[in-house]
């Protein structure tokens, strides 16, 4: 057993749990009756104010606290959850450390005690739960993000002469994995002859210009990256083929050390996608070619591909609504341009272990994932943990709450998704919505890699690909056999 989970062990045999009806006998203090710790920073100067406000209205005692950007999160977060007086709501994405093997500090929302809560908790549609084996839902969603290859209509427009890119953006979406690749392949080649090349999607012909003016002469290459940036690849890009393998997240978690083995096809079939779009990176004055500066954290960064991306020298950019902020500093008249394409993959169905799922729902959908989730600490007493669910009931049902998420934060609220949630503070979320409304969408398995495994995945990536030129095919069912020994390695340490 890991250290961590002995010493979580061993603080939940010396704490008392009780449920969120009895008395609680733990030596927490009262003073901060309602107790709020974000750890989405970026969320903290806004929910501040909301949480005193609260406790205006509400006439009880509050405190909000968020970790400040570079702050030591796992660390601020041990202290404060082992203090004298510790959140009565903490925020987290996964079942480790907190979950119901590591000290069970999560109180199950279903089975509070509290009709209201309760209905929150079953209204999360299934694929967005924190769940366990044993059916607990540990958590409410803050928001929904999803990713996708971002794409500017207004560039499309330019590059294919059309004055509506309705019925374009219609076949992106639905055609198939070789329609793609042949797009891109027109794409590739008018970006360096500026010539009329002509494609077809879903029997339907679409011919560059024959000249390069406009925004699509500002292209050089077909995608941007950030090489740097290992979770763009790794975290991201995995997260398509282990979709392959595992439903959601939970089914991830809980699974045997066996089940990783079916991720091989579909990791080295996702490796050719992965050489094409970085062999057609879009740089500043031309291709960004892999090499050392392509993993550079200046030329690689995140901060440096979304500028190319806002200058408009890539078509597509594999990011995610989380972006809004940075791009609509970067360039405020492309935000309300953009949609967002599925990424594409060569699967076949024998590659697919997920029942229900075909090579069209990933060609044709886009992976969601819950960024962070509101949990009550069963380890606060009775009262903070009543005050807490009336918070929270409060945030997703009042009128004023509701506010605050969609209109001020930004936020997709997962149980209005059949509703109308534009927001003036996420122009993308329009998007998110339609794919969420038809049912396109693929899960999180991602966030339940065990140990550092994501890490590994882009290390050796990292070092022994994006800084090479040329790739060799052959290597590629030796990376797949790598990656899932090492995921087997650390689920073992993990369970036991």
């Amino acid at each position: 057993m890991q250290l961590r989970q002995k010493i979580m062990a061993i603080v939940s045999l010396l704490s008392l749990v009780v449920p969120l009806t009895a008395c609680g006998s733990r030596a927490a203090s009262d003073n901060d009756l309602l107790y709020v710790f974000n750890t989405k920073g970026e969320l903290g100067e806004i929910l501040e104010p909301l949480v005193k406000e609260y406790g205006r209205s509400h006439k009880i005692p509050v405190k909000v606290f968020s970790p400040g950007t570079g702050s030591d999160v796992t660390e601020i977060t041990n202290t404060e959850m082992m203090s004298n007086n510790p959140p009565s709501i903490f925020s987290t994405q996964v079942l480790t450390t907190w979950g119901p093997t590591d000290g069970n500090f999560m109180l199950d929302l279903s089975r509070s005690g509290i009709p209201e809560l309760e209905k929150l908790a079953n209204q999360i549609p299934e694929d967005m739960r924190l769940k366990t084996a044993s059916g607990y839902n540990l958590g409410i969603p803050y928001t929904v993000e999803g990713y996708g290859y971002l794409v500017d209509k207004d560039v499309l427009k330019s590059l294919f002469s059309l004055d509506d890119v309705t019925n374009l953006l219609a076949d992106l979406k639905t055609c198939d994995f070789q329609e793609f690749r042949n797009f891109t392949e027109a794409v590739n080649q008018h970006i360096h002859d500026g010539l009329a090349h002509a494609v077809n999607l879903n029997a339907h012909t679409y011919t560059t210009v024959n000249s390069k003016t406009g925004l699509a002469g500002e292209l050089t290459g077909v995608f941007t990256e950030s090489g740097a940036e290992m979770w763009t690849y790794a975290d991201h890009m995995i997260n398509i083929p282990l979709n392959a393998v595992f439903k959601n997240y939970s089914q991830a978690y809980y699974s045997e050390v066996d089940a990783i083995r079916a991720l091989k096809k579909p990791a080295v079939k996702a490796m050719d996608v992965l050489e094409y779009n970085t062999a057609h990176a879009a740089g500043e004055k031309g291709p960004n070619l892999r090499g050392p500066s392509f993993v550079n954290s200046t030329t690689g960064s995140y901060d440096y591909a979304l500028q190319l991306f806002a200058d408009h020298k890539g078509l597509f950019y594999k990011q995610g609504s989380w972006i809004y902020p940075d791009l609509k500093k970067a360039n405020p008249e492309m935000i309300n341009r953009l949609d967002m394409i599925p990424i594409k993959m060569p699967f076949t169905q024998s590659d697919i272990n997920v029942k229900n799922r075909t090579p069209e729902t990933f060609n044709t959908s886009i992976p969601f994932f819950v960024p962070n989730y509101w949990v009550i600490n069963r380890k606060t007493s009775a009262r903070q943990q009543r005050e807490a669910a009336q918070f929270l009931v409060w945030l997703y049902q009042s009128e004023r709450g509701r506010r605050f998420l969609e209109d001020e934060a930004g936020f997709i609220i997962y149980n209005r998704i059949d509703k109308d949630q534009s927001s003036k503070a996420n122009a993308m979320n329009a998007i998110l919505l339609d794919y969420l409304k038809a049912g396109r969408t693929l899960s999180n398995p991602f966030n339940a890699a065990p140990g550092n495994w994501l890490e590994f995945v882009g290390n050796r990536l990292k070092q022994d690909y994006m800084t090479k030129r040329r790739w060799n095919v052959s290597t590629y069912s030796e990376y797949a056999d790598t990656i899932i020994a090492r995921w087997q390695e650390l689920k073992d340490i993990q369970s036991s």
